[in-house]
């Protein structure tokens, strides 16, 4: 299975390369000493599940093509388990590897001497900071620093540092790219400096920059750079520091999940994780129900050999029944009291066990080995997981929805750190039921106080990193069943999707009329250069400025080149292009005019897709109205909704929402944390869109929404408008309000009073009615 970048992830990837092209043809580039400049450095801040690997990789891709020759990418992190599934990721056939067309991969500690020296091949590395973090003194036992790799007579580390053959004048570039790099020791920065590298990525939801690092960062900010968040335009790079991807854009994405429920209680363990059973049974059926695809996981976090009620240390030479270690109770508690089959069920900790004496049962599924022991517990299908905070880094199953957390562990930091392994979305799509994208928390605390103040201290925290999850609590337990309000009677809506049937031969014929680049040796070429600008440290004398020109620029394949920048605008058209066709294979040089018309072309596809796709309605799957979760304390109580109230409503939606209720008809507030929704054939990050409301009258239904007005000047609005079935009938009504007096000719605002109702009249043209009241126009909404 191989990916496709969302927009806002073509976007981070060509803002990190746009900036190092910005620091590698800067002529005052500064310098660490001769021969070396100041390494181009970018933090990559964004929250866990948003895809920081894949905007890496891209960004590796385009970083590339701007060398003079091809690099080598030393790929590190500090688990073990995270580099494994990297590598599997970018390895041939792995559901990254499209990203990296023209690297090879190999782990560092198995790389040969041709993969280091030969330049005609990128190769990215992959290596824990193990592999090569150790003192001076133990050196020695490392591979990596083990003499006469293949026949060289050098180690691995020494040929990384010269990557050079002999004949050969100038090394390669290196590039450092460090997941998770919040982990970055002083230590290991000194080592990958000793490497020299001509660039670094950092990637992590929390940044920090130690030792040596720091001392770079300082030297480019000396020359302009700044650490300060900036969002560059398109063709404009900035001299920042940091790409930051904001949460909206990950969350509307659907990789991320849309609420998080923290739930405080102050009773035994067995009646948590007796509610919280009773919640996942409830999610696992809506899963099944909603063919959704997957079925939900829950993991328990706890200490592993010390009693939880007393603090008095386990006794592993005693019986099984009599162990009091909080893996072995859950498990107990699990499949002894709640049914659930010990084939579910993995320990993932160093259990401590009297394997000859007090054997445990044979289907008591432990794994002790850490990340010797990673692989066989991953190839598992597990859903549910005991441990002990070792597995947060590196496992990431986005199924996991669910998380009890024992006393011992019920920090305010290490919850926080626990939300960040149950965010990730599965499927990366929001679904029709809340639930289905919500993040559960069952904590056991000594007090409700306690509790507070975790559940202040994460609001804090998370709500600063992710203000677009909505995060709620509760320290009641009747909170949590009052909070998720039913509807009072079974509504549907037919599901609209995208059509794009029309769009096959238009788009043939276009790749039919797109220039054949191959056996085009003029065209396909590109002129580079290297500037490169050398300064004594400790003399006054002036930098000596170097450009080495070069006939040609680094080479991509075409069909690379034009998907990459279809998904960027739209990712859905690169799904109807026939990407096998012999012009998508020739390789073109990223400066050449091949390329620049490739770009264009991509763009052509693009408009081809959306104008020639529509909207259309769906009876075999339609959408059916299922409990929202509401704020007990905040809920607003109507007569004629589906649901009791609702709690989440600005002031803008409360009075449309009470205008509504006042007609006496059947209506909804539609969540967009997995509602009703439309896809959207326009261009940019939002894929779909919800409507705030759904109102039935007889066999049609009307959606209604007070603030999509923006959509009324593009296309894409015009087909929100205009959304039939296959015999022509308009069966949801979709009707935007805005505030004020526009005019539908000039699409201009004309005064604030009042309230304009949009919809299409039969002729196909958008109109505007202006009313003095919200009741006013909502009845005019419902006009059918």
């Amino acid at each position: 299975m191989s990916i496709d970048l969302l927009p806002f992830q073509t976007r981070a990837a060509d803002q990190i390369a746009a900036r190092y092209l910005e620091l590698a043809q800067d002529p005052r580039r500064p310098m660490e000493h001769r021969g070396w400049e100041v390494p181009f450095y970018q933090a990559l801040s964004s929250v866990t599940g948003s895809g920081k690997t894949v905007i890496l990789a891209d960004a590796l891709s385009q970083i590339r093509a701007g060398m003079s020759q091809e690099p080598i990418v030393l790929w590190i992190s500090k688990n073990k388990a995270v580099v494994d599934q990297t590598y599997a990721n970018f390895e041939t056939g792995g559901k990254y590897s499209q990203l990296i067309t023209d690297f090879n991969t190999a782990y560092l500690s198995s790389a040969t001497a041709s993969e280091i020296l030969d330049d005609s091949q990128a190769v990215v590395l992959f290596a824990t900071v193990g592999t090569f973090n150790r003192s001076q003194t133990s050196r020695d036992f490392l591979r990596v620093y083990q003499v006469a790799i293949d026949e060289t007579g050098q180690s691995t580390w020494s040929l990384l540092k010269e990557r050079k053959a002999p004949i050969v004048a100038v090394r390669r570039p290196l590039i450092v790219v460090y997941d998770e790099a919040h982990n970055l020791s002083d230590q290991q920065t000194d080592l990958l400096f000793e490497l020299e590298p001509q660039v670094i990525l950092a990637a992590s939801a929390t940044m920090r920059t130690p030792g040596k690092l720091g001392q770079v960062i300082d030297r480019l900010k000396h020359a302009g750079w700044s650490d300060q968040i900036i969002t560059d335009l398109p063709g404009k790079p900035s001299k920042c520091l940091v790409t930051s991807v904001m949460t909206k854009e990950p969350v509307d994405a659907g990789l991320i999940k849309r609420q998080i429920v923290l739930g405080g209680y102050t009773t035994e363990m067995e009646t948590s994780i007796d509610d919280m059973m009773e919640e996942f049974n409830r999610v696992d059926s809506v899963a099944q129900n909603l063919v959704a695809g997957f079925r939900p996981k829950a993991i328990y976090v706890c200490r592993t050999n010390v009693a939880q009620e007393d603090g008095v240390t386990d006794n592993p030479h005693s019986p099984f029944l009599e162990r009091k270690a909080p893996p072995i109770l859950i498990w107990r508690y699990l499949t002894e009291q709640k049914g659930v089959s010990p084939a579910e069920i993995a320990i993932y900790g160093q259990l401590k066990v009297d394997h000859k004496s007090f054997k445990l049962p044979d289907d008591f599924n432990l794994f002790s080995g850490g990340d010797d022991d990673f692989a066989a517990f991953s190839a598992g299908s597990y859903r549910h997981i005991i441990f002990n905070q070792a597995l947060q880094e590196g496992w990431d199953d986005p199924a996991c929805g669910f998380a009890y957390i024992d006393k011992s562990m019920a920090s305010p930091m290490q919850v926080e750190q626990v939300i960040g392994r149950v965010l990730r979305q599965p499927g990366a799509r929001h679904y029709a039921d809340a639930s289905l994208n919500t993040a559960n928390f069952y904590i056991r605390t000594g007090s409700r106080q306690e509790f507070q103040k975790i559940l202040d201290t994460v609001k804090r925290r998370v709500a600063g990193q992710t203000p677009d999850v909505l995060i709620e609590g509760y320290s009641d337990p009747r909170d949590r069943s009052r909070s998720r309000l039913e509807p009072k009677e079974k509504r549907m809506v037919p599901e609209i999707h995208l059509d794009s049937d029309a769009a096959v031969d238009p788009l043939l014929q276009a790749i039919a009329l797109m220039h054949d680049y191959n056996g085009d040796g003029i065209n396909t070429l590109g002129p580079g250069e290297v500037t490169r600008v050398m300064q004594l440290v400790g003399e006054s004398s002036s930098p000596v400025v170097e450009t080495i020109r070069k006939d040609h620029s680094n080479r991509v394949v075409a069909r690379w080149l034009v998907r990459r920048h279809m998904q960027s605008l739209y990712p859905e058209a690169v799904k109807t292009v026939d990407w096998a066709d012999p012009k998508f294979e020739v390789r073109v040089e990223v400066t050449s005019v091949a390329a620049a018309a490739l770009r264009e072309a991509a763009e052509r596809l693009v408009d081809i897709f959306l104008d020639n796709s529509e909207l259309t309605f769906e009876d075999a799957n339609p959408y059916v109205v299922s409990s929202v979760l509401s704020r007990p304390d905040s809920i607003e109580v109507f007569d004629n909704a589906l649901h009791q109230g609702y709690s989440d409503l600005n002031p803008n939606e409360l009075q449309v929402a009470r205008a509504i209720d006042a007609t006496g008809y059947a209506w909804c507030r539609n969540p967009v944390n997995g509602g009703f929704s439309i896809p959207l054939l326009d261009k940019g990050d939002s894929r779909r869109f919800y409507p705030d409301f759904l109102v039935w009258k007889g066999e049609k239904i009307v959606a209604i929404d007070p603030k999509g007005g923006h959509l009324l000047l593009g296309d894409a609005g015009r087909k929100l408008l205009a959304i039939r079935d296959e015999r022509g009938r308009q069966r949801v009504l979709l009707r935007f309000i805005t505030e004020g007096r526009w005019s539908h000719e000039t699409m201009k605002q004309i005064s604030r009073d009042g309230f304009s109702v949009w919809r299409m009249n039969s002729s196909g043209q958008i109109r505007s009615t202006h009313h003095s009241a919200v009741e006013d126009a909502v009845k005019k909404c419902l006009e059918v």
